[in-house]
């Protein structure tokens, strides 16, 4: 067994097998197979192609895969396959296609449609690949089915290593498929008479799956193959631009690669020879992706088609209309909740207005606009009622700057929590004026504090003031000096600050020891003036002692 045989077996066993987004008589993990083997008959032509990273880097090869099994059907109606002859041309025009879009460099999009073309090419070459007729599709499901049942007993063996340039579709199939008449009626015979598989195709199944791939590995060398042909016309402008619009499709929705396909989108501007239809496409796709940016994109690409001659602008308008509503709808959700923006309802407006303007017969949007009306009217009067909250706030706050500075503390403190109070009414709706309130109430509190210590340092200067006229033995004063301290502090609230309120508690406690102390001191000083003239008056002449 050669190497290529044993390759093709573990790609047939390896291979899962896929949805068919075609019928045809090859199913999906043939076509897999057949692919992967004319991978092996051009790799060493055309090295990177599929694998433009080299062995260990970027490998589009698993892409061509994908595409001979999602098969012909993605080409959509633009490229009719109705007969055989229409198969055969469709064929020649894929291959021109490609070798215009190649050089644009290999991408894994490019892979993937190489792919495609090898599913056409594939059952082009097996009769019954094409059905067209009751008959002729109930013997081709006939077909997949028992080619799948045998699939893993093909093999590969390559007659040939040079591949055909394919300059006339018509004239290569016409030769390499001399035998497609013949053989479609004796497998028709086999299949009529029950016979299937066990018939012509025991053999020539075997035989068709090494055509498919020589005609693949050909087909392919053309497409690949730098040196063209000038009899053959250029793919059309439409064709290139469908081709582009649908690698973006492929970039967005199988490999959610938007970097890559902003840069696909530039070569497609420029091959666009003016078709809305693939402007309104791309803005669908960006817009299905989902995330804001790709949304606003989406709805970019619809306006441009919705301004080009021979757009559908009435499904476009309702693509835009919709948006905006949606938008416009988000907007005036969220002007609604705690911490909206300043911009919300302005936005929710503008959003619904744009809807208008793409669908003036929507009654739900022009509601809508009444409401958000309303609804900045109703927040303008309570910015208003904010703004004058304020305004109070701190005409309440300057008075108490005043009382402050007159030392009329107590006033002061009633005053700065009064302003407190009228800033702690302003609410969280509006962003700046929330800020200004946070501000301003901080400021105010380390005011009170600042107010708290000025007290407290005064009922310090009254105990001070109390211990300088004791030192000196004027105890009254002293005593007076001491009895100053409860009505200093007197004005400190009680439920202000936990820590000053101790403070001042503990300075009232202290004012009061002072008293005490002083009374008993005073006491005992008069106590001893008292002894010490009577001891004078006791003494011979009653003369006070030296020193007295």
């Amino acid at each position: 067994m050669t190497r290529m045989t044993k390759q093709a077996g573990l790609l047939m066993t390896a291979f899962a097998v896929m949805l068919m987004a075609d019928a045809g008589a090859w199913g999906p993990r043939a076509k897999q197979t057949i692919a992967a083997m004319a991978l092996q008959m051009i790799k060493d032509e055309y090295p990177n192609v599929f694998r433009p990273g080299g062995v260990t880097g970027v490998n589009f090869e698993r892409d061509v895969l994908n595409g001979a099994a999602e098969g012909y059907a993605i080409l959509g109606p633009e490229v009719p396959l109705g007969n055989d002859k229409q198969t055969v041309q469709a064929i020649g025009e894929q291959i021109q296609l490609l070798r215009d879009v190649r050089r644009y460099g290999p991408t894994s999009y490019f892979a993937f449609r190489m792919g495609v073309l090898a599913s056409l090419v594939s059952d082009v070459m097996l009769p019954f690949g094409f059905a067209w007729s009751p008959t002729d599709q109930q013997i081709q499901q006939q077909i997949r089915e028992d080619i799948d049942a045998n699939l893993d007993g093909y093999s590969f063996q390559p007659v040939r290593r040079k591949r055909y340039y394919v300059r006339d579709v018509n004239e290569y199939f016409k030769t390499n498929r001399a035998f497609y008449p013949g053989d479609k009626r004796i497998i028709a015979e086999d299949y009529l008479r029950g016979a299937r598989y066990a018939g012509f195709l025991t053999k020539g199944g075997p035989a068709y799956f090494e055509r498919a791939v020589d005609a693949v590995a050909d087909v392919w060398h053309t497409v690949l193959r730098l040196e063209g042909d000038p009899l053959h016309p250029p793919a059309s402008p439409r064709s290139m631009t469908w081709y582009f619009v649908n690698e973006i499709a492929y970039l967005i929705n199988v490999k959610r690669n938007l970097a890559q396909a902003d840069r696909v989108y530039e070569s497609f501007v420029k091959v666009n020879p003016g078709i809305a239809a693939a402007y309104e496409r791309i803005g669908d796709l960006y817009y299905a992706y989902n995330t804001p940016e790709a949304k606003l994109r989406g709805v970019r690409e619809w306006r441009i088609a919705y301004d080009m001659p021979g757009a559908e602008r009435m499904a476009i308008a309702r693509k835009l209309s919709s948006h905006f509503l949606n938008e416009g709808k988000g907007f005036l959700e969220h002007a609604a909740r705690p911490g909206a923006e300043d911009t919300d309802l302005p936005n929710a407006l503008n959003a619904f207005q744009q809807a208008l303007e793409f669908d003036r017969t929507n009654d739900e949007t022009a509601e809508l606009i009444h409401k958000t009306h309303v609804a900045i009217n109703e927040r303008n009067q309570r910015f208003q009622t904010t703004v004058n909250i304020i305004a109070s706030a701190e005409k309440v706050q300057a008075e108490a700057e005043k009382a402050r500075l007159a030392g009329d503390f107590g006033n002061a403190i009633a005053t700065y929590r009064q302003a407190i109070t009228l800033f702690e009414a302003v609410s969280d709706e509006f962003k700046e004026q929330e800020r200004v309130a946070k501000d301003s109430i901080r400021r105010l509190r380390k005011s009170i504090t600042d107010v708290i210590n000025e007290v407290l340092d005064r009922a310090s200067d009254a105990i001070d003031e109390g211990e300088r006229a004791r030192d000196n033995h004027d105890y009254e004063v002293a005593i007076a000096a001491y009895a100053k301290v409860p009505s200093i502090v007197a004005v400190i609230p009680d439920d202000e600050n936990p820590s000053l309120t101790t403070d001042k508690q503990q300075m009232i406690d202290l004012a009061s020891r002072k008293i005490e102390e002083a009374k008993v001191a005073k006491v005992r000083y008069e106590e001893a003036r008292r002894e010490q003239e009577q001891a004078a008056q006791q003494r011979p002449g009653g003369a006070p002692r030296p020193g007295q």
